[in-house]
């Protein structure tokens, strides 16, 4: 006698634990958040759409997004004094500017390691986003928009 007749409850059980796996499999969002107390005082909530293997951590001071096992981006939260000190020390490295406006910047600026791809604008009052890749535009545009911000009011 097979074990399906003997035990038809297990088989069953086996079964739907089998298909609610299968079920997670798919390519929907899941999102993964943490929330991160920053040096202006704000704590923000960082959201990422978690399909296609992405996911983040802090491990210190910069919020690190992976997908896989690779860093996409770094986070990381200043206050608007550091955000314009930033802003003025870009002049002093070859760079290409690919977005401006009063609260918003998109850059590339050489590094080390080649060239960087930089982000930086408000996430909350007194908390600006600082984040950094090695990706060209495009990919790095399309890791961001996996990412939201809000402040957490107390």
């Amino acid at each position: 006698m097979s074990i399906i007749k003997k035990c038809p409850g297990l088989f069953l059980s086996v079964l739907a634990v089998f298909i609610m796996t299968l079920a997670g499999c798919g390519n929907e969002e899941s999102p993964n958040s943490l929330t991160i107390p920053a040096s202006t005082g704000e704590k923000i909530e960082v959201t990422l759409d978690t399909s296609d293997d992405f996911h983040m951590e802090k491990p210190n001071e910069v919020v690190l997004v992976y997908q896989k096992k690779k860093v996409m981006l770094r986070l990381a939260f200043i206050s608007k004094e550091e955000e314009m000190k930033q802003r003025s020390a870009i002049i002093t490295m070859p760079f290409e500017i690919y977005e401006e406006r009063d609260d918003y910047i998109s850059y590339a600026a050489a590094g080390p390691q080649g060239m960087v791809t930089y982000y930086m604008y408000p996430v909350g009052e007194k908390t600006w986003l600082y984040a950094g890749t090695h990706l060209p535009k495009e990919a790095a545009d399309k890791v961001l928009s996996r990412l939201h911000f809000k402040e957490v009011k107390a």
